[in-house]
């Protein structure tokens, strides 16, 4: 096996510290190491560590940091982090760099399946509702970027990542020392709902913007709280007319959107974007996966998901991307099927969702009544 993050990738996450990439799982020693206080990145990829865990890939092992990829490859899809690298970068040089960077956390959103490191606003809604003491969170805003000098002549391509790009400060104005010191293509991660129209007119360089699309309509507004819906939809469809703009969509797969991802698949489908990519949760989010689903729900679920991928089958999609879209949606189906109920991880995504609700001052019951009725089985 071959990564091209573990010879070319940097990821600097919202704690300051350097990882292959976004998805490399680190522990206390990992993080302590690799701090970008502490490490010279012009020569980062010829540590022993990351030499190490090439030669474990070259032997058909997989590295403990690498569990993300080793579980959604084990699915049969090829749109792990390590695949979408060693496709999009597979021309790489051997001092080529792809740079992804999350210079702060300040976020218009407050999406249920986020965390408080990546959003401003759900760290604050974490800390109303008791689940966490907001002077525990570790993100901290890079407001200097100097310390990618040494190596800015190397870097051939960016992600950007915030809280939420085109709103959080940091994130400005990396993308103003980018333009002023990079050559790069960057793509940019967004929820759609401040979008810099000059900026992406005038940028010299390729631009990829996804969208982050977990459901549509009033469900949109209560799973991705903080959603103008019509709002987010005329941003997307006004970039999507911009011909130096390379469109994409990411879609969190949850429990909170397995009942609408039937519609948005189909919304997708007929005019499908240059490349729609599906996640999950964070490890530590079990309580939105499909364990928490009553078994009396479950029927009913899993006939509108294999509508959706009858969709799939039937659309005019590229190849490739078909392929991993149905793997995706059959994964949830599998699970669904397979998956014993799990009564501690249901009460605790009840738990979540009260308390969410209350801080919010929304109400599941009015947004997604779908949900809440699978819920009460």
């Amino acid at each position: 096996m071959e990564c091209k993050f573990i010879k070319h990738g940097i990821a600097v996450s919202y704690d300051q510290v350097s990882k292959p990439c976004c998805a490399w799982k680190s522990n206390s020693e990992w993080q302590d190491q690799n701090h970008i206080n502490k490490i010279d990145l012009s020569t980062w990829h010829k540590s022993s560590q990351l030499i190490d865990n090439q030669t474990l890939l070259e032997k058909n092992q997989w590295p403990t940091g690498c569990v993300a990829c080793k579980n959604i490859e084990a699915q049969g899809r090829q749109d792990s982090m390590r695949g979408n690298g060693n496709h999009s970068y597979a021309d790489y040089k051997d001092d080529d760099i792809t740079l992804e960077i999350r210079p702060g956390s300040v976020c218009n959103f407050a999406c249920q399946t986020c965390w408080p490191e990546a959003s401003s606003r759900v760290a604050q809604y974490h800390h109303q509702a008791n689940i966490i003491d907001i002077k525990s969170v570790n993100s901290t805003s890079i407001n200097n970027f100097d310390f990618l000098k040494p190596i800015s002549h190397r870097i051939r391509d960016v992600v950007l990542l915030g809280g939420e790009p085109f709103y959080d400060k940091s994130c400005k104005k990396f993308i103003k020392w980018a333009q002023e010191n990079l050559s790069a293509n960057l793509m940019m991660f967004t929820n759609g709902s401040e979008i810099d129209f000059d900026f992406l007119t005038q940028y010299p360089g390729k631009l990829t913007l996804v969208f982050s699309l977990d459901a549509m309509g009033r469900a949109a507004e209560y799973v991705r709280y903080g959603t103008d819906w019509d709002l987010v939809l005329k941003n997307y469809q006004q970039v999507r007319n911009l011909k130096n703009v390379e469109v994409r969509v990411n879609i969190t797969c949850s429990v909170y959107n397995y009942t609408y991802l039937e519609e948005l698949i189909e919304f997708l489908c007929q005019d499908w974007p240059d490349v729609v990519t599906f996640g999950t949760p964070g490890l530590k989010e079990i309580h939105f996966l499909e364990s928490v689903v009553p078994l009396e729900s479950r029927p009913e679920l899993i006939k509108s998901l294999q509508q959706a991928v009858n969709c799939l089958e039937q659309a005019n999609i590229e190849s490739g991307q078909k392929s991993n879209a149905i793997n995706a949606i059959n994964t949830n189906i599998h699970n669904l099927q397979n998956d014993n109920w799990n009564k501690d991880n249901y009460t605790r995504l009840c738990d979540f969702i009260e308390r969410m609700d209350r801080v919010k001052n929304i109400s599941l019951q009015d947004y997604c009544p779908e949900i809440y009725n699978m819920l009460q089985h």
